[in-house]
C-alpha cells in the first residue's frame, strides 16, 4: 500500500510539474520570429521620383498586355486550382471548429424477439399446461445521447488556429502563383513582339546579303575579285537563314506557351503583337527609369507572398507542437444518454419507461507515452525546419531583388551603347545611300552599311527585350502586383 501511495504521489508531482511548465505554452500565442534584415539593398538604382503603379504591367501602357493579364488571371487553370485550394483549406477550419461543440445523436429501433417459455391454457386453447412453447414480444427503444470532450488543454482551439493559419498559407500560395503567372504572361508577350521584329529584321538582312552575293558572283566571273567574298556571302546567308528559322520556331513555341497561360488550346489561339511594340522607334521612346519604383524600402520584401507563406508555416507548426504537447495530459470526456423503452407504442413515452445515464471519462495517456513523445519530437523538428525555411525565404527575397536590380543597371548601360551604335550606323547608312544614288559609292558598299545598320537594330531589339525582362524581374522580386487589380 505504501509503495502504491508513493507511486501515486510521484505521478501527481510529475503531472503537476509538466502542467506548470507547459500549460502556459499551450494557451499562449506563438512568438513571432525576429529576423534582422538590411535597411538598404546592395544595388541602388537611380529612378525618377514618379509613383509606380502596383499593378505594374499597366506601367508599360500597352492595352493588349492589360487584356492578356486580365484574361490569364480569369482562366489560367493553375491559378484557379490554387484558389480552390484556399476553399479546401477553409473547410478544415469549420471541421475543427465543430470539435468545440458536443456530439448529439438520436436513435430509434423496434425489435421482435423470441424467448423460450411455457404454454398456458390461455394461449394453448386446449386447457393443458406446462408444455414447452415460445414467447414472442416486441421492444421499442428511442434514445438521445450526447458526448463532449472538454478542451481543458486547449488542444482543439489550437487545432482550429492551425487550420486558419493553413488557410492563410493557401492564400499566399495562390498569390505566388498569380505573381508568377502575370510575370510569365508579360515576358511571353514581349518575347513574341521582339521575335516578330527580329524576324522582320533578319528577312531584310537576308535580302541585302543575297544582293551582295549576286554582285560578288558577277565580279568574280568578270575576274575582278577572288572567291573569298563569294564564299563569305554564302556563309552569312546560311547563318541568317538559321537565325531566321530559330526566330520563327521560338515565336511558335512562345505563342503556344502564352496560350497555355491563358488556359486555351494552341489550336484555337491566334495572336499578333501590337504593331507599336514591334516598332524600333517605340523601343527608343521607352524611359526605363520611370518603370523602376523609386526609394524602395527593404521592408517591402516581408510582404512578398512566399515570405508570408513561410511565416504562416512557422505559425502552423507552432500550433501543431502545442497540439502534440496536449497528448501527454488526460482527456476529459462527458457522456450522457436519455431515452424510452417499451414493448408497446401506446405508452412509449411515459415516465416509467424512461432510462438515462451520464458519466465522466478520464483517459490517462500513460500507455501511449512512446507514441506521444515521437509525435512531439517530430513537431519540434518540423517547427525548427519551418523557422529555417522562413529565414531562407527572406534571404532569397533579398538575393533575387539585388540580382534583378544589378542586372537592370548593367543591361541599361549596355542598352545605351546599343542605342548609340544604332544611331551611328543609321547615320552612316543614310550618307552612303545618298552617295550610292549620286554614283559616288558602289552598291556593295551601300548594302554593307545597310547590313551594319540592320545588325545594330537587331542587337537593340534583343537588348530592349532583355531590359524589359529585367524590369519585370524587379517587380516580381518586390512582390508587386497583388493590390489594386
Amino acid at each position: 500500500m505504501k509503495i502504491n501511495k508513493i507511486l501515486l504521489l510521484l505521478f501527481c508531482a510529475g503531472f503537476s510539474s509538466v502542467f506548470i511548465l507547459s500549460g502556459c505554452s499551450m494557451f499562449s500565442r506563438p512568438k513571432k520570429i525576429a529576423v534582422k534584415i538590411p535597411k538598404k539593398f546592395k544595388y541602388a538604382v537611380k529612378a525618377e521620383n514618379i509613383p509606380v503603379k502596383n499593378d505594374w504591367w499597366k506601367n508599360f501602357r500597352d492595352k493588349q498586355l492589360d487584356i492578356l493579364v486580365d484574361e490569364a488571371v480569369k482562366n489560367n487553370l493553375n491559378y484557379l486550382i490554387a484558389v480552390k485550394n484556399i476553399q479546401v483549406a477553409e473547410t478544415y477550419v469549420s471541421q475543427n471548429e465543430s470539435n468545440l461543440f458536443p456530439v448529439v445523436n438520436f436513435s430509434f429501433s423496434a425489435t421482435r424477439n423470441k424467448l423460450p417459455g411455457y404454454e398456458t391454457s390461455i394461449f394453448s386453447g386446449n386447457g393443458s399446461s406446462g408444455a414447452p412453447s415460445t414467447v414472442i414480444y416486441n421492444l421499442n427503444q428511442a434514445g438521445l445521447n450526447a458526448s463532449y470532450e472538454l478542451d481543458v488543454w486547449n488542444q482543439v482551439s489550437n487545432a482550429v488556429k492551425q487550420a486558419r493559419v493553413n488557410a492563410a498559407v493557401s492564400k499566399e500560395d495562390a498569390c505566388v502563383v498569380k505573381l508568377t503567372l502575370i510575370s510569365n504572361v508579360a515576358q511571353a508577350y514581349f518575347q513574341i513582339s521582339a521575335l516578330e521584329k527580329s524576324a522582320d529584321n533578319l528577312k531584310k538582312q537576308y535580302t541585302a546579303e543575297k544582293k551582295i552575293l549576286n554582285l560578288n558572283v558577277i565580279q568574280y566571273k568578270d575576274g575582278l575579285i577572288d572567291a573569298e567574298p563569294v564564299e563569305a556571302a554564302k556563309t552569312n546567308l546560311e547563318i541568317l537563314k538559321t537565325e531566321l528559322n530559330d526566330s520563327i520556331k521560338l515565336q511558335d513555341i512562345t505563342k503556344n506557351t502564352l496560350a497555355y497561360y491563358l488556359g486555351k488550346f494552341p489550336e484555337k489561339f491566334k495572336f499578333n503583337a501590337n504593331p507599336k511594340t514591334r516598332d524600333i522607334k517605340g523601343y527608343n521612346d521607352i524611359n526605363y527609369s520611370k518603370l523602376i519604383p523609386p526609394n524602395i524600402p527593404s521592408e517591402i520584401l516581408i510582404q512578398r507572398p512566399d515570405v508570408k507563406e513561410a511565416e504562416y508555416n512557422v505559425l502552423s507548426y507552432a500550433y501543431a507542437k502545442k497540439e502534440s504537447l496536449a497528448n501527454f495530459f488526460p482527456v476529459f470526456s462527458l457522456t450522457g444518454n436519455y431515452g424510452y423503452a417499451s414493448p408497446g407504442l401506446n405508452n412509449f413515452i411515459t415516465d416509467t419507461n424512461s432510462v438515462w445515464n451520464f458519466g465522466l471519462d478520464i483517459l490517462a495517456p500513460i500507455f501511449n507515452y512512446k507514441t506521444n513523445i515521437s509525435i512531439y519530437k517530430r513537431s519540434k523538428l518540423q517547427y525548427q525546419q519551418a523557422v529555417l525555411n522562413y529565414r531562407n525565404a527572406i534571404i532569397n527575397a533579398f538575393s533575387e531583388t539585388d540580382s534583378a536590380l544589378a542586372a537592370y543597371k548593367r543591361d541599361y548601360r549596355i542598352l545605351k551603347s546599343y542605342k548609340n551604335n544604332f544611331n551611328y550606323s543609321k547615320k552612316l547608312f543614310h550618307i552612303y545611300k545618298i552617295q550610292y544614288k549620286a554614283g559616288i559609292s558602289s552598291q556593295i558598299t551601300y548594302l554593307t552599311y545597310k547590313l551594319n545598320m540592320l545588325n545594330a537594330e537587331y542587337n537593340l531589339i534583343n537588348q530592349n527585350l532583355l531590359l524589359q525582362e529585367n524590369v519585370i524581374g524587379v517587380y516580381n522580386a518586390l512582390g508587386m502586383g497583388l493590390k489594386n487589380n
